[in-house]
């Protein structure tokens, strides 16, 4: 391989997460919903921190993760700095959990992503209740986190495939 093509392999090694989050995100805001709109949209961006924070934490650093939220925020029509602020605790808790959920079976991992998830639900729900001033129905918002929950470990073993095979390997 060529000096350039090492490059370049390279810079996408270090990039991937990151896109793969800005993809993730620009899903999220099409208009197009699963199922006639009887499924929400998962919100994949949580599922791809969440799990790059465990696996390739170096691969995702906080201002990708910054990024990505704001991103989402900006294209969602969200309060800024909501899903860039939930991203970064999500980060943060995933890292500083990081060597128990290493080399866990991933049903382990996915119960791991589950308890992140309501979690993440909570902050988005009371932030959005105290913008608003009453206190909102969460059932929408459960329901995109059940969807989010759901899709988990088809992600998982594609972004572990991707991890082993590009990152990883060469």
């Amino acid at each position: 391989m060529g000096y350039r093509a090492e490059n370049l392999f390279r810079l996408f090694k270090a990039a991937a997460p990151t896109l793969l989050g800005l993809f993730g995100v620009i899903i999220l805001a099409l208009p197009v919903r699963f199922f006639e709109g009887v499924v929400p949209t998962p919100i994949i961006p949580l599922v791809i921190v969440f799990f790059w924070s465990i696996y390739g934490p170096s691969y995702l650093p906080a201002l990708s993760v910054f990024l990505i939220g704001l991103l989402q925020d900006l294209l969602t029509g969200g309060p800024l700095g909501l899903y860039a602020g939930v991203y970064l605790v999500t980060q943060f808790v995933v890292m500083s959990q990081r060597s128990y959920f290493l080399g866990r079976e991933q049903k382990v991992v996915w119960l791991g992503f589950s308890l992140v998830a309501v979690g993440a639900s909570v902050i988005l729900w009371l932030v959005m209740s105290l913008m608003s001033g009453v206190l909102l129905s969460p059932a929408a918002l459960l329901l995109q986190m059940l969807a989010t929950v759901m899709i988990y470990p088809v992600f998982g073993i594609v972004f572990g495939e991707l991890h082993r095979r590009v990152l990883v390997e060469v």
